[in-house]
């Protein structure tokens, strides 16, 4: 069977390069034979792109110029670029839907997700791929843990989405939060099911993982949204500990930074994490890995996109993770993870949940 995914690869982001990877081994995993719909819009690839210019001599004087101002810029994207072209079994190449409904019809299934490929704000109102309107009708169409990003929908969507979703073969979310709202969207049972980054056990990430070269201790400090209370709360906690500050950005924010991740590759992100004696982070995988490697940590919820977050850490019972009021911060003992073997337990739960449902939208017990 062959089955492609869509979904946000392109993106030059640490979590929707490690769903995307986890996925692709998941399915691989269940004997599919995966690729990776090589859908790549202005919408996602201008946010990471530092030139910005499909001109060959406009980019090529753009390039020059970032040489000199800023290198790291460049070899950030060059990075990461190899890192997807090198990791992903891309199918095709398609800038605009229109390229994509004239060619993808081989395929056996049709997957959408994971990561926000539901949330409106990230797709440029409504885009057709992500709910799946190329696919041919008699291939299996599923989605795979999509997500809204929040726990509703935005009206003026509602009759596409409702429409889209007739065709499906199978639909899953992955927040639990957002599933009143999908479900009144369609006829089909809407499962939940985890992140795609659970359905493979941890060790897999010893394929890309690569430790940091660094010899001294530090708090890994990953924050996706620009967050004053993040900053003073790290800050505060750097003092306590005497410990210095690993964090993503080129721009230092915080007291006593040793490093930044700004030009890691996915692989080497997770080595930040894994080897750092602390996460702090208001970021959804930045939660995900911290879980995944048992490190301590605490999550300050993302302003907009913080519910996926509320859900993540209910289903794993790390609810007490959860800082929402820094200035309430009085015990070190909630970054500890008190129950690991619990907390394997219940990762073990939502990766056999998330399997079972793959294997039944795949038809796999029929086969």
């Amino acid at each position: 069977m062959k089955a492609g995914v869509i979904t946000f690869h392109s993106a030059h982001n640490f979590g929707a390069s490690l769903q995307t990877w986890a996925l692709q081994q998941a399915l691989a995993d269940l004997g599919v034979e995966p690729c990776v719909i090589n859908y790549h819009t202005p919408v996602i690839d201008n946010l990471y792109d530092p030139i910005k210019e499909t001109d060959p001599k406009l980019r090529a004087k753009k390039i020059k110029q970032l040489q000199k101002k800023n290198p790291a810029s460049l070899l950030r994207y060059e990075r990461y670029s190899k890192f997807i072209e090198d990791n992903f079994n891309l199918f095709g190449n398609y800038t605009c839907y229109e390229d994509l409904t004239n060619e993808t019809r081989e395929l056996d299934a049709y997957i959408t997700g994971s990561d926000q490929v539901w949330n409106s704000q990230h797709i440029g109102g409504y885009d057709p791929a992500y709910f799946l309107e190329f696919a041919p009708e008699q291939a299996l169409k599923i989605s795979y843990a999509a997500s809204t990003g929040r726990n509703y929908v935005l009206p003026i969507y509602h009759e596409r989405i409702r429409h889209a979703l007739k065709s499906f073969t199978s639909i899953s979310i992955r927040e639990s939060s957002a599933l009143p709202a999908i479900q009144n969207l369609t006829s089909h049972k809407v499962n939940v099911v985890a992140d795609p980054t659970f359905l493979i056990p941890g060790h897999k990430y010893d394929a890309i993982k690569k430790a940091p070269d660094i010899n001294e201790k530090y708090i890994f400090v990953y924050m996706m949204e620009n967050n004053p209370q993040v900053v003073k709360f790290a800050n505060s906690i750097s003092r306590a500990l005497g410990l210095p500050i690993v964090q993503r950005r080129q721009k230092k924010f915080f007291i006593n930074e040793v490093d930044n991740t700004y030009t890691s590759t996915p692989g080497e992100w997770l080595g930040w994490i894994e080897n750092a004696e602390m996460v702090i982070t208001n970021s959804f995988h930045g939660t995900v890995f911290s879980a995944i490697f048992e490190k301590p940590f605490v999550s300050m919820l993302h302003s907009d996109t913080g519910s996926r977050t509320i859900d993540l850490l209910k289903s794993l019972d790390l609810e007490d993770h959860m800082i929402t009021d820094p200035t309430t911060f009085e015990d070190f003992d909630q970054f500890v993870i008190k129950d690991p073997i619990a907390l394997r337990k219940n990762i073990e739960k939502v990766r056999s949940n998330g399997l079972d449902f793959l294997r039944e939208a795949l038809q796999l017990n029929k086969r």
